[in-house]
């Protein structure tokens, strides 16, 4: 492969990533400890999911881990270089897994979910009040009654005051990356530009967004269209998020 061949200035958001994502991310979150907090609120909120639908799966970390305790999983991702990486480890299980490519803000899917996750911030890459209600109404309309939707979202707290505007370098095993984040106070914005260097000769860039909402906003688009019960935790608790709660829970139900 040539220079040239290896070179690629900026990718879309989780292309040239994917391949990377779990050597980074596996390292930087503890996946079981959420998924363990996941079937706690299950218990908490007395639902007992057989089916659930995974929004923006990604490489499906997590998903893998529900699926090996017993859970059927549905997976959706705008990503095919994710998706692509979850399918090559699922054909080494047997788990009950369906994939579907499709924009989170837009989808159905072949069968309605019992419970509906989004995990590490999914949500947050939908920049505006319309998209996030998209969102909320394709996922009511994919729960059964007495469904229960789960996710977390990164605080304005966190975007504006621990992300801010900082950079900061990671190396794990053949793979270099600088994270550099910048803050728009006004648009509640905050964007990452990630640089990837290969030791075999790959090098690209990635711009991702996050925008932060506040959670009275999030509470008026959620009952918008139809969810009712709406909880709001501190990331991994069952506390009541403070002022400097940098990532939080939000758990909605769908009326019998």
């Amino acid at each position: 492969m040539t220079a040239e061949e290896n070179f690629s200035e900026i990718t879309g958001q989780f292309e040239g990533f994917a391949r990377y994502y779990d050597q980074f991310m596996l390292r930087l979150v503890n996946y079981p400890a959420w998924v363990d907090y996941i079937i706690k609120i299950f218990k908490e909120h007395n639902i007992l999911p057989r089916t659930i639908l995974d929004l923006a799966c990604g490489t499906g970390i997590p998903s893998l881990l529900l699926a090996k305790k017993g859970y059927r999983i549905i997976g959706v991702d705008n990503s095919l270089p994710m998706l692509e990486v979850f399918k090559e480890k699922n054909l080494k299980t047997n788990y009950d897994i369906q994939l579907v490519h499709s924009d989170i803000r837009n989808f159905s899917i072949p069968e309605k979910a019992d419970a509906t996750i989004s995990l590490y911030d999914s949500i947050n890459y939908l920049l505006n009040e319309d998209d996030l209600k998209s969102c909320f109404k394709c996922v009511f309309n994919s729960l059964n009654p007495n469904g229960i939707f789960i996710f977390d979202m990164n605080t304005v707290y966190c975007l504006e005051s621990f992300w801010s505007n900082r950079e900061a370098p990671r190396r794990v095993d053949d793979v270099y990356s600088i994270w550099q984040n910048s803050y728009n106070p006004e648009q509640k914005i905050s964007t990452l530009t990630l640089t990837v260097f290969t030791d075999d000769g790959r090098y690209f860039k990635e711009i991702h967004k996050e925008r932060g909402y506040p959670i009275e906003e999030l509470q008026k688009i959620l009952q918008s269209v139809g969810f009712t019960n709406i909880k709001f935790y501190t990331h991994l608790t069952f506390l009541q998020p403070v002022e400097t709660t940098y990532r939080i829970m939000i758990i909605a139900r769908k009326p019998v």
